[in-house]
Protein backbone atom coordinates (compact mmCIF):
# COMPACT_ATOMS: atom_id res chain seq x y z
CA UNK A 1 0.00 0.00 0.00
CA UNK A 2 1.39 3.54 -1.01
CA UNK A 3 2.53 5.54 2.09
CA UNK A 4 -0.02 8.80 2.68
CA UNK A 5 0.74 11.86 1.72
CA UNK A 6 -0.15 12.95 5.45
CA UNK A 7 -0.12 10.92 8.54
CA UNK A 8 -3.51 10.18 10.96
CA UNK A 9 -2.81 13.16 13.38
CA UNK A 10 -1.98 15.60 10.11
CA UNK A 11 -4.66 14.50 8.67
CA UNK A 12 -7.20 14.80 11.40
CA UNK A 13 -5.71 18.20 12.19
CA UNK A 14 -6.72 19.29 8.22
CA UNK A 15 -9.94 18.45 8.53
CA UNK A 16 -10.18 20.50 12.35
CA UNK A 17 -8.66 23.40 10.24
CA UNK A 18 -10.79 23.28 7.38
CA UNK A 19 -14.09 23.55 9.85
CA UNK A 20 -12.53 26.69 11.30
CA UNK A 21 -11.68 28.15 7.38
CA UNK A 22 -14.70 26.88 5.75
CA UNK A 23 -17.13 26.91 8.00
CA UNK A 24 -16.59 29.10 10.58
CA UNK A 25 -16.79 32.51 8.20
CA UNK A 26 -20.57 31.30 7.30
CA UNK A 27 -21.20 32.04 10.83
CA UNK A 28 -20.03 35.66 10.86
CA UNK A 29 -18.43 38.05 7.83
CA UNK A 30 -19.68 36.07 4.94
CA UNK A 31 -24.13 36.47 6.61
CA UNK A 32 -22.93 40.58 7.06
CA UNK A 33 -21.56 40.23 3.50
CA UNK A 34 -24.59 38.76 1.69
CA UNK A 35 -27.03 40.89 3.61
CA UNK A 36 -25.25 44.48 2.16
CA UNK A 37 -25.50 42.33 -1.25
CA UNK A 38 -29.07 40.73 -1.62
CA UNK A 39 -32.22 41.44 0.39
CA UNK A 40 -33.12 38.70 3.76
CA UNK A 41 -34.62 35.40 1.60
CA UNK A 42 -32.04 35.86 -1.32
CA UNK A 43 -29.04 35.94 1.37
CA UNK A 44 -30.78 32.89 3.24
CA UNK A 45 -30.67 30.28 0.42
CA UNK A 46 -27.34 31.75 -0.56
CA UNK A 47 -25.82 30.99 2.87
CA UNK A 48 -27.60 27.51 3.10
CA UNK A 49 -25.97 26.94 -0.78
CA UNK A 50 -22.45 27.94 0.58
CA UNK A 51 -22.90 25.32 3.64
CA UNK A 52 -23.66 22.64 1.82
CA UNK A 53 -20.95 23.84 -0.50
CA UNK A 54 -18.52 23.97 2.65
CA UNK A 55 -19.24 20.44 4.23
CA UNK A 56 -19.12 18.71 1.10
CA UNK A 57 -15.80 20.04 -0.07
CA UNK A 58 -14.61 18.87 3.46
CA UNK A 59 -16.52 15.37 3.50
CA UNK A 60 -14.16 14.90 0.04
CA UNK A 61 -10.87 15.32 1.97
CA UNK A 62 -12.55 12.80 5.07
CA UNK A 63 -13.87 10.37 2.70
CA UNK A 64 -10.89 10.02 0.11
CA UNK A 65 -9.04 9.61 3.44
CA UNK A 66 -10.89 6.78 4.86
CA UNK A 67 -11.18 5.05 0.97
CA UNK A 68 -7.21 5.59 1.45
CA UNK A 69 -7.25 3.16 4.58
CA UNK A 70 -10.10 0.50 3.04
CA UNK A 71 -12.83 2.21 5.23
CA UNK A 72 -15.78 3.64 4.12
CA UNK A 73 -18.33 5.84 6.13
CA UNK A 74 -20.08 2.64 7.40
CA UNK A 75 -16.72 3.25 9.73
CA UNK A 76 -18.12 6.26 10.79
CA UNK A 77 -21.24 5.29 12.33
CA UNK A 78 -23.39 5.14 8.88
CA UNK A 79 -26.14 3.14 9.40
CA UNK A 80 -25.05 1.19 12.39
CA UNK A 81 -27.47 -0.43 14.28
CA UNK A 82 -28.44 1.61 17.07
CA UNK A 83 -30.86 1.37 20.02
CA UNK A 84 -34.95 1.91 19.98
CA UNK A 85 -33.83 4.38 22.97
CA UNK A 86 -31.13 6.57 21.48
CA UNK A 87 -33.42 6.63 17.77
CA UNK A 88 -36.46 8.63 20.73
CA UNK A 89 -34.40 10.58 21.64
CA UNK A 90 -32.78 12.02 18.66
CA UNK A 91 -36.39 12.73 17.23
CA UNK A 92 -37.12 14.25 21.02
CA UNK A 93 -33.70 16.40 20.52
CA UNK A 94 -34.63 17.10 17.29
CA UNK A 95 -38.02 18.62 17.77
CA UNK A 96 -37.28 20.47 20.97
CA UNK A 97 -33.87 22.25 19.19
CA UNK A 98 -36.39 22.99 16.55
CA UNK A 99 -39.28 24.44 19.08
CA UNK A 100 -36.30 26.53 20.31
CA UNK A 101 -34.89 27.77 16.95
CA UNK A 102 -38.93 29.13 15.61
CA UNK A 103 -39.46 30.61 19.00
CA UNK A 104 -36.59 33.12 18.79
CA UNK A 105 -37.09 34.02 14.82
CA UNK A 106 -40.98 34.91 16.52
CA UNK A 107 -39.92 37.02 18.74
CA UNK A 108 -38.27 39.33 15.96
CA UNK A 109 -41.49 38.55 13.88
CA UNK A 110 -44.20 37.44 15.86
CA UNK A 111 -46.70 37.99 12.88
CA UNK A 112 -44.88 35.23 10.80
CA UNK A 113 -46.64 32.30 9.39
CA UNK A 114 -44.72 29.33 10.58
CA UNK A 115 -46.64 26.41 8.37
CA UNK A 116 -46.22 28.70 5.20
CA UNK A 117 -44.58 26.63 2.30
CA UNK A 118 -42.62 28.45 0.20
CA UNK A 119 -39.58 27.75 -2.43
CA UNK A 120 -37.42 29.56 0.12
CA UNK A 121 -38.84 26.71 3.10
CA UNK A 122 -38.50 23.74 0.65
CA UNK A 123 -34.64 24.85 -0.73
CA UNK A 124 -33.51 25.51 3.01
CA UNK A 125 -35.06 22.63 4.56
CA UNK A 126 -32.90 20.06 1.88
CA UNK A 127 -29.95 21.96 1.73
CA UNK A 128 -29.93 22.42 5.55
CA UNK A 129 -30.98 18.70 6.22
CA UNK A 130 -27.76 17.69 3.44
CA UNK A 131 -25.87 19.97 5.39
CA UNK A 132 -26.40 18.10 8.41
CA UNK A 133 -25.78 14.65 7.17
CA UNK A 134 -22.56 15.89 6.20
CA UNK A 135 -21.68 17.58 9.26
CA UNK A 136 -22.61 14.71 11.42
CA UNK A 137 -20.64 13.02 8.95
CA UNK A 138 -17.40 15.11 9.78
CA UNK A 139 -18.04 16.34 13.22
CA UNK A 140 -19.05 13.07 15.30
CA UNK A 141 -18.26 10.22 12.65
CA UNK A 142 -14.95 11.14 11.67
CA UNK A 143 -13.64 13.54 14.42
CA UNK A 144 -14.87 11.23 17.36
CA UNK A 145 -14.26 7.66 15.70
CA UNK A 146 -10.01 9.04 15.19
CA UNK A 147 -10.39 10.03 18.83
CA UNK A 148 -11.38 6.42 19.81
CA UNK A 149 -8.65 5.27 16.85
CA UNK A 150 -6.06 7.62 18.61
CA UNK A 151 -7.34 5.91 22.12
CA UNK A 152 -8.88 8.64 23.81
CA UNK A 153 -11.99 8.20 26.43
CA UNK A 154 -15.56 8.98 24.98
CA UNK A 155 -15.98 11.49 27.42
CA UNK A 156 -13.21 13.59 25.88
CA UNK A 157 -14.40 13.00 22.51
CA UNK A 158 -17.88 14.29 23.63
CA UNK A 159 -16.12 16.86 25.38
CA UNK A 160 -13.18 17.66 21.96
CA UNK A 161 -16.21 17.47 19.42
CA UNK A 162 -19.02 19.30 20.95
CA UNK A 163 -15.58 22.07 22.03
CA UNK A 164 -14.63 22.16 18.16
CA UNK A 165 -18.70 22.36 16.99
CA UNK A 166 -19.17 25.12 19.58
CA UNK A 167 -16.12 27.23 18.27
CA UNK A 168 -16.66 26.95 14.47
CA UNK A 169 -20.02 28.43 15.36
CA UNK A 170 -19.36 31.07 16.80
CA UNK A 171 -15.34 32.15 16.44
CA UNK A 172 -15.99 34.78 13.31
CA UNK A 173 -18.61 36.20 15.53
CA UNK A 174 -18.19 35.35 18.71
CA UNK A 175 -20.85 35.68 21.44
CA UNK A 176 -20.68 33.96 25.23
CA UNK A 177 -24.25 32.89 24.84
CA UNK A 178 -23.81 31.81 21.16
CA UNK A 179 -21.15 29.57 22.56
CA UNK A 180 -22.78 28.03 25.17
CA UNK A 181 -25.97 27.20 23.10
CA UNK A 182 -23.87 25.22 20.56
CA UNK A 183 -21.46 23.93 23.08
CA UNK A 184 -24.84 22.00 24.52
CA UNK A 185 -26.17 21.24 21.37
CA UNK A 186 -22.76 19.81 20.24
CA UNK A 187 -22.28 17.90 23.54
CA UNK A 188 -26.13 16.36 23.60
CA UNK A 189 -25.13 14.86 19.79
CA UNK A 190 -21.94 13.69 20.91
CA UNK A 191 -23.29 11.79 23.81
CA UNK A 192 -26.15 10.52 21.81
CA UNK A 193 -22.76 9.20 19.46
CA UNK A 194 -21.72 7.44 22.11
CA UNK A 195 -25.19 6.11 23.53
CA UNK A 196 -26.32 4.83 20.06
CA UNK A 197 -23.59 2.56 19.89
CA UNK A 198 -21.35 4.97 17.66
CA UNK A 199 -24.03 5.15 15.08
CA UNK A 200 -24.94 8.25 13.47
CA UNK A 201 -28.64 7.61 13.35
CA UNK A 202 -29.86 8.98 15.82
CA UNK A 203 -27.46 12.12 16.06
CA UNK A 204 -28.49 12.33 12.26
CA UNK A 205 -32.24 12.29 13.11
CA UNK A 206 -31.41 14.78 16.25
CA UNK A 207 -29.44 17.43 13.55
CA UNK A 208 -31.69 17.17 10.60
CA UNK A 209 -34.95 17.31 11.96
CA UNK A 210 -33.81 20.71 13.47
CA UNK A 211 -33.57 22.12 10.04
CA UNK A 212 -37.12 19.86 8.50
CA UNK A 213 -38.70 21.71 11.37
CA UNK A 214 -37.76 24.81 11.86
CA UNK A 215 -36.01 26.19 8.63
CA UNK A 216 -36.45 29.12 6.70
CA UNK A 217 -36.54 30.40 10.00
CA UNK A 218 -32.92 29.16 11.60
CA UNK A 219 -31.15 30.83 9.26
CA UNK A 220 -33.35 34.01 9.06
CA UNK A 221 -32.82 34.43 12.90
CA UNK A 222 -29.23 34.22 12.64
CA UNK A 223 -29.31 36.41 9.58
CA UNK A 224 -31.48 38.74 11.27
CA UNK A 225 -29.70 38.86 14.30
CA UNK A 226 -26.37 39.20 12.44
CA UNK A 227 -28.34 42.38 10.66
Amino acid sequence: MKKPFLTDHQTFALIILALFIFIGPLFGPVPSFLLKMFDLELAAILLVILFFISFSAIFLIVNNYIRFQKRSIFDLGWRRDTTFKAVLLGCLLGVLWSFLGVGGYLQLNPGVDIFEISFLRIGTVILGCSGAILEDLITRGYVMNELNRFKISSSLQIVFSSCLFALYHTIWNFNILGFIFSLIYGMLLGGLFIYGRRSLTPVILGHSLVFLLSEPFLTLFMLESIR
